[in-house]
């Protein structure tokens, strides 16, 4: 089996300037920028979330809030349409784009269609407003999307420093191009140009505590549980089948962590959260210490987990300090296939991170993935076995290459994408729960048997799940 290509990402090197900026930013009330007002757009979706993440579907998302918030902080009139709650939408996002002074989009893997009509849309009936747009599709594919939309520009990577100076540049300096900009891409005279990347932000302690207001079902969002908070941002793993916008692991101090809950427990008396961190327990006391810090504002929460470091200390914190459930990305139980993925963990760390979570009494969700590199018959066979000795809630999607990632990147050498937007309209099709899913498939295994596993492993899924209920 040949190995994959590994992703280059950008390791940060040095404080960029406009940390210092973003440390300090205070609400502004300077007149020019309160009479500027800016338009942000969530695209719609196709998907069907995977049993206890419904919330994807009305719930905030923490890098546009963070975005919002930020903009808001400065001083600018802020409007989002949230197109995943409303029907003619092209009328809001009209109406919205007639009264604001720049316009920018969100992009996920599912996006692009939405992005291939409405940027059009905006750019025929307003052809001086400037769109711009951010998130992992755009920060995946900058030429492509660029190049098939009718946007002026795009933050790559980590945005909250590049939307600073950005902002700086239209507005202040009134530029129309942005060579300058680190971590930005452009149009100019119809060429794309892909500015160098942006040194990650060191201190995470300088972002801006998140305002959920700024979404427009905000008092549903406080309602249903839907308060999100994170810990950290990146992730030090180089899974093939992940696309990583913000490579370097960072993390925020303690002391700020229990700052942010303080504040939203002030401002939305919110009593459950999805901590976000994607490798929660990479360090095992800070992880503890987080959860204390939980109990101590009285919130319960959900986290996500690698199987290392899976302590009977750490699962006993957990329960002890409300953690609803644990959700382990295992993927694959084939060494060989983890391995092939670079995935970084030991079947061994599996069994005994499912052992321990289970003693503790902790509600357990395991994330499988039909259809990886590697993938045969007999490891899909033993991954339906482990799941049926197991009482778990199995989670499973068929493998798709993302765009940014290695197995993408192997999908288009060997052919399996033959065409990049015929393979991003897909995607802006895709259900995600579905059998009848398109699949691209990087195994010598018929279709029709890994169509056979997925729909298996979906039905002890929903007949586990009718029978505990949500969790």
């Amino acid at each position: 089996m040949n190995r994959l290509p590994r992703c280059v990402y950008y390791k940060s090197i040095g404080i960029d300037p406009y940390e210092e900026i973003l440390k300090t930013i205070s609400f502004c009330s300077d007149v020019e920028w309160k009479n500027k007002t800016v338009l942000l757009i969530v695209p719609p979706s196709p998907q069907v979330p995977t049993p206890g993440r419904e919330f994807l579907v009305t719930g905030p998302f923490e890098g546009f809030t963070y975005m919002a918030t930020l903009i808001k902080k400065m001083g600018y009139r802020l409007k989002v349409v949230d197109c995943r709650l409303k029907v003619n939408i092209d009328t809001l996002i009209l109406n919205s784009a007639r009264e604001s002074d720049i316009i920018g989009i969100a992009t996920y893997c599912d996006s692009f269609m939405f992005l291939e009509t409405t940027t059009a849309l905006i750019k025929r009936q307003f052809p001086e407003k400037l769109i711009f747009l951010g998130g992992p599709l755009v920060t995946s594919l900058p030429k492509v999307i660029l190049e098939n939309t009718s946007v002026d520009c795009a933050i790559l990577g980590e945005g909250e420093l590049t939307l600073i100076e950005l902002f700086d540049a239209y507005f202040q300096k009134k530029q129309k191009t942005f060579e300058g900009i680190k971590g930005m891409a452009y149009k100019n005279n119809g060429q794309v140009h892909i500015n160098p990347p942006r040194p990650q932000i060191k201190n995470l302690d300088y972002l801006p505590i998140l305002d959920y207001t700024i979404w427009p079902n905000y008092e549903s969002i406080v309602k249903n549980g839907q308060i999100l908070i994170s810990s950290m941002r990146g992730c030090p793993q180089e899974c093939s089948f992940c696309f990583k916008t913000i490579p370097d692991l960072h993390l925020k101090s303690l002391k700020r962590f229990e700052e942010e809950v303080s504040c939203l427990k002030k401002s939305t008396n919110f009593n459950y959260t999805w901590l976000n961190d994607l490798t929660f327990n990479v360090f095992e006391k800070r992880a503890m210490d987080i959860c204390k810090i939980l109990k101590k504002y009285n919130v319960q929460y959900h986290c996500f987990a690698r199987v290392q470091k899976v302590s009977s200390d750490l699962v006993s914190v957990l329960k002890d300090t409300g953690c609803l459930g644990i959700w382990f990305g295992i993927e694959s139980y084939d060494k060989r296939v983890l391995d092939a993925n670079r995935k970084n963990i030991k079947i061994e760390e599996v069994d005994s991170a499912i052992k321990m979570a289970e003693n503790a009494g902790l509600n357990i969700r395991g994330l499988f993935i039909v259809g990886l590199y590697g993938e045969t018959e007999d490891s899909l066979r033993d991954m339906l076995a482990f799941i049926k000795q197991n009482n778990f809630l199995p989670l499973v999607k068929y493998l798709v290459p993302f765009p940014g990632t290695s197995l993408y990147q192997y999908a288009v050498e060997t052919g399996a994408i033959k065409d990049t937007l015929v393979f991003l309209r897909m995607l802006s099709r895709r259900k995600v729960s579905d059998y009848d899913d398109p699949i691209i498939n990087l195994t010598g295994i018929e279709e029709s048997i890994l169509r056979s596993y997925f729909r298996q492993i979906w039905n002890i899924t929903r007949e586990r799940e009718s029978c505990s209920g949500p969790s």
